[in-house]
């Protein structure tokens, strides 16, 4: 399992054609990536996103007429939370969809996160969920909402923070039987990576050193982050399950370490042991002016 440290190179070409990836996906039984429950025949996690965006346009007073845009919006469930809404979505199959869902007026279109069609600084709220850890260049979509976000405005973001190297692998589904010596070794440990204690422990040294480089430089600092290597061969033999397709795993720390650093405005961890003591929930941050 091999997992490199950012800084990413924007034009090294992967061997994986994300394009066709995610288009691909949504042929799947119909599958509605990332959001619905085939058990329960429910809707659920758009309903609880729903609720945050809904949350954040109240408390920050995001007029009627603002431009309001959804990075990576599926199949655009979200399309209600605001008249003006705008959903960018990678997957052709995705805006296809969506279209046959709400509409052929649905204001979807297909754009990638790293280079969106969008005029800068013209945009006043920005979400996104469950979608920035799918893009194997990370860095250039936080520079992309840098770039459009006017000065003032909210960007709400909630990917999958601190993807596991051994979902992108699936070790918890294979046998042991299956599995090379260091794929053994790996699986038999998830008990313990996987503990809570044991995760925050193991990210206070990184967070420790961010914090000091914020504090010990003016300059503004990169998105640290590392990269994942999902086996898709490994999806003819077991079922999707959740971010075995990540590109990336992102601490939410390093993400507002990101911000701070270009002096933005956090108002979801407002304070440095908020910010330190971070786990996996949205952030919201705002652009300096």
């Amino acid at each position: 399992m091999t997992q490199s440290k950012n800084s990413a190179n924007p034009n090294d070409s992967h061997k994986i054609d994300t394009k066709q990836l995610y288009s691909d996906i949504y042929k799947i039984d119909g599958y509605d990536y990332g959001s619905f429950d085939k058990q329960k025949n429910t809707l659920e996690r758009p309903d609880a996103q729903l609720d945050i965006v809904k949350k954040y346009l109240k408390i920050h007073e995001v007029a009627d007429d603002a431009v309001v845009i959804e990075i990576g919006c599926g199949l655009g469930h979200l399309n209600i939370c605001h008249p003006r809404w705008k959903g960018f979505e990678y997957s052709n199959t995705a805006v296809a969809l969506a279209k046959d869902l709400y509409g052929r007026d649905l204001n979807i279109i297909e754009g990638d996160a790293r280079a969106l069609p969008i005029e800068s600084s013209s945009v006043d709220f920005i979400f996104s969920f469950a979608a920035l850890e799918h893009i194997p260049e990370v860095e250039n979509a936080f520079k992309e909402i840098e770039r459009i976000l006017k000065p003032n405005g909210i960007a709400v973001l909630n990917p999958a923070w601190n993807c596991r190297t051994w979902t992108v692998k699936k070790l918890e589904q294979r046998p042991y039987s299956e599995l090379q010596l260091s794929e053994k070794i790996g699986k038999l440990l998830i008990p313990i990576r996987n503990n809570l204690l044991f995760r925050m422990l193991c990210s206070m040294p990184s967070r420790l050193l961010r914090e000091v480089k914020l504090f010990s430089t003016k300059s503004q600092l990169p998105l640290e982050y590392s990269k994942l290597e999902p086996d898709f061969s490994l999806w003819q033999k077991y079922e999707h399950i959740s971010d075995d397709d990540a590109f990336v795993s992102m601490d939410a720390h390093a993400a507002l370490i990101y911000f701070a650093s270009r002096g933005w405005i956090s108002y979801s961890h407002n304070n440095m042991f908020k910010r330190f003591m971070c786990r996996g929930r949205e952030i919201v941050v705002s652009k300096s002016i």
